[in-house]
């Protein structure tokens, strides 16, 4: 029976710290508004999003302009300009963070999530173009209250809610495994080869996070047409969070190691002590 329990204790302590590190990480990279400010961050030195944003910019800003008619043409080709130059801007940096924080509170805050897509909140950056383009045509123009772009399906969408809730769940789970892994080292007779089991479990884990790892960035570059600020924004997002969640795996294979290599060494101690034991107790029987 002890042996049965502390199997079932160490088996479950594995499945639950395989749904705890994904669910910490989420919680302080993706829930986190600091955190997924600072996720996301580097895309604004990325020139393939830099490129899709300006082609979404111009338009919009230009169509909630106010401008006359008569002024298009003049404005459009200032506004051009404009945007191609924006990302080198020095408030560019500035927009674009509170960009990510808008963005955040647009799709985590309970009410105004949208059901059909992840939602890119891109008044911050339209406020700065319209800034450029008021003081070069020497006009002030009304920034757009609102300038959301959708990004994926409600599919995915349902992804972005899914990570939120497990997020939530990310002290339970870790809590949770630990406890199991006490009370499987405690229910043991050969604490070191439960330890060890654990060990080789978490290896196993890591293994597989890896793999399915892999596979995100192109989950992501799936996102909208090629090109559109849909595919650019989901494929980058996607290399950055594999990126991000790289040392966590790490942590996973270095703590299954270190089990593996102290459960080896306990369980080894141990026979010896056995053995040791046994060979008194014959020397002693035959003595008597």
């Amino acid at each position: 029976m002890r042996t049965f329990v502390s199997a079932l204790s160490v088996l479950l302590a594995v499945v639950l710290a395989a749904v705890a590190a994904p669910a910490l990480w989420l919680q302080q990279n993706v829930a986190d508004e600091a955190g997924f400010v600072r996720l996301l961050d580097p895309m604004a030195r990325d020139a393939d999003l830099q490129s899709a944003l300006v082609s979404n910019l111009d338009t919009a800003v230009l169509a909630n302009s106010g401008i006359p008619a008569v002024a298009r043409p003049v404005a459009q080709k200032a506004i051009e300009g404009l945007a191609q130059g924006l990302v080198s801007d020095p408030g560019f940096p500035q927009a674009w963070t509170d960009t990510l924080r808008a963005s955040h509170q647009l799709n985590f805050t309970p009410g105004t999530a949208s059901a059909n897509a992840f939602e890119l909140q891109l008044r911050p950056v339209a406020a700065l173009l319209v800034s450029k383009l008021g003081g070069a045509i020497g006009v002030t123009l009304p920034v757009p209250s609102s300038l959301v772009v959708q990004v994926g399906t409600a599919q995915q969408r349902s992804w972005v809610t899914g990570a939120q809730d497990l997020s939530g769940l990310a002290q339970p789970l870790s809590l949770g495994a630990v406890l199991a892994l006490a009370l499987g080292l405690l229910a043991a007779r050969h604490r070191g080869v439960a330890l060890a089991w654990a060990g080789l479990g978490l290896l196993v884990v890591a293994a597989a996070d890896e793999l399915t790892t892999g596979l995100v960035p192109a989950v992501g570059s799936a996102l909208g047409s090629s090109g559109s600020m849909s595919s650019t924004f989901g494929a980058r997002a996607a290399e950055l969070a594999a990126a991000s969640f790289q040392p966590w795996i790490g942590g996973v294979a270095v703590a299954g190691a270190a089990f593996l290599v102290v459960g080896a060494v306990v369980g080894a101690a141990g026979r010896i002590r056995r053995r040791r034991t046994d060979s008194r107790d014959l020397v002693a029987s035959m003595e008597s």
